[in-house]
């Protein structure tokens, strides 16, 4: 296991702003679950994570320098190779409690989610789980500042091998990335290739000032860029707001944990072919049904309720670099939870989540993490609270390989996983398809949600029916 020739680097802005957003209520740390129908290996996984994780992807042996005071680039933080690195020190097994069933899983992996990763050496650790049935589970938990979700289901990926002859995993090529990523994303996600020459290997304030004045075409496009992009500041700052709800308030230091009963993946596109919905926009609809039944359940209805949604930002099939990295933007979503027709409820979501995609909004949002992670951190986390304080949860997909896979020899019976929650937010939900499967993790706040199976049991209801026939004919809207 070489350390490929890197003893030190910058850290991305837009990675120092996810370290920094690390706070008792809300850990910064991606977890991921996958179990199997009979027991692992603990010999073989480990052999296999040296060999294809920890060996090709250098910020899992790599620990975060973090300085008392950011603020770029006087001070800023940055990845050092850990001189004590031994794997063993990331890996623990224990065995489920009795009876071992899924309830068990989700109270472990629930408990385990709540350990702050330890600072002092790289910012990862897996937990193979005994006991799970007649087989085993393994929990990977790795912080937001080494990946974003997708980066980390290839990561998770590259461990795998097909389970049958002539099927591919879908693992994006390494590539090295020492000279960092861009400064300024443009449309789009694509970068301004002058700010990209003159700041990407500094990632200073500065650059971005330098090119303008190399290169006039860059200023005016740059110009541009600034007028639109005030006047979004203005839309998100000002434009975006909803009435508070049962779903926000003060948080507790713990949260429930738990996924949804698979559904398949083919049936929920066939169910939106009719009317061109992706199983996106079917998904998001299935959420806002299961909120709004919630809600009015506590009769505290609410007209709409906002959820950020991350957008990837890498090009199609764009090699995943070396150093990891988050390549991402968030946008807001209105879920119209106080529409009272289930056809009505979906058409608005489908309309405003086409208007997404011709939007800048997430590149825009990627390019304010990446100014704010130049800055000291109090400063980042108000402007997080600010930002995200205007939603109630945070909506994200991930996906997972189409076909079954194996790791170490022992076949993959199912994943799923858990997103972060985002500052002040308490509920996160995290689709995650696997095999043609697809579940919803649901993370929530002990606080804001004591009756967290009930959501749970609502959720499971309404993501079951959206692959039904009569899934798209407007039926009455279930009871409570």
């Amino acid at each position: 296991m070489g350390a490929g020739g890197i003893r030190a680097e910058r850290m991305d802005p837009a990675d120092v702003a996810w370290l920094h957003m690390d706070r008792p209520t809300n850990l910064m740390v991606v977890n991921t679950v996958l179990w199997f129908d009979v027991p692992v290996d603990q010999a073989s996984v480990l052999q296999v994570f040296e060999e294809r994780v920890v060996s090709r992807f250098r910020r899992f042996r790599q620990r975060a320098t973090d300085p008392a005071v950011t603020l770029a680039p006087w001070a800023a933080p940055g990845w050092a190779d850990d001189a004590g690195f031994a794997l063993a020190d990331h890996v623990s097994r224990t065995r489920l409690p009795a009876p071992g069933d899924q309830r068990a899983l989700q109270r472990a992996a629930s408990d385990l989610a709540e350990r702050p990763l330890r600072k002092d050496r790289p910012l990862w650790e897996l937990h193979l789980l005994d006991g799970y049935g007649d087989g085993s589970a393994l929990l990977l938990r790795t912080h937001h500042a080494i990946a974003d979700g997708g980066a980390l289901m290839q990561v998770l990926l590259s461990l795998t091998d097909p389970l049958d002859a002539g099927e591919h995993t879908g693992v994006l090529p390494v590539h090295d990335d020492t000279a960092g990523p861009p400064l300024l994303p443009g449309p789009g996600g694509r970068a301004i290739p002058a700010a990209r020459r003159a700041g990407a290997a500094a990632g200073d304030l500065g650059a971005v000032v330098r090119a303008a004045l190399a290169d006039p075409r860059t200023a005016a496009r740059l110009a541009g860029l600034a007028r639109a992009d005030a006047a979004m500041l203005g839309k998100l700052g000002f434009g975006l707001t909803a009435g508070r709800n049962l779903l926000q308030g003060p948080l507790a230091p713990g949260k429930q944990r738990a996924w949804t009963r698979p559904v398949p993946v083919e049936a929920i596109k066939a169910a939106g072919a009719a009317t061109g919905s992706t199983v996106n926009d079917l998904m998001l609809a299935a959420i806002t049904s299961a909120l709004r039944r919630y809600l009015l359940a506590h009769d505290a209805p609410a007209d709409e309720v906002i959820v950020i949604v991350p957008v990837d930002l890498r090009p199609a099939g764009a090699s995943l670099p070396a150093g990891l990295g988050n390549e991402f933007g968030l946008v807001f979503v209105r879920l119209p939870t106080g529409e009272t027709d289930p056809g009505r409820r979906r058409a608005r979501i489908k309309a405003q989540m086409g208007q997404i995609k011709t939007s800048r909004e997430a590149a825009f949002v990627h390019g304010m993490l990446r100014w704010m992670g130049q800055l000291p951190a109090a400063v980042q986390n108000a402007w997080v609270d600010a930002f995200a304080g205007k939603a109630t949860a945070i909506v994200t997909n991930v996906a997972g390989p189409r076909h079954r896979v194996q790791l170490a020899g022992t076949p993959v019976a199912g994943m799923t996983g858990w997103v972060p929650v985002t500052g002040p937010l308490g509920l996160g939900f995290s689709i995650i398809s696997y095999a043609g499967q697809l579940t919803v993790g649901l993370a929530s706040d002990t606080r804001l949600l004591p009756d967290h199976d009930r959501l749970l049991g609502l959720l499971n209801e309404e993501v079951g029916a959206l692959h039904t026939p009569t899934a798209l004919s407007s039926p009455p809207e279930p009871g409570n």
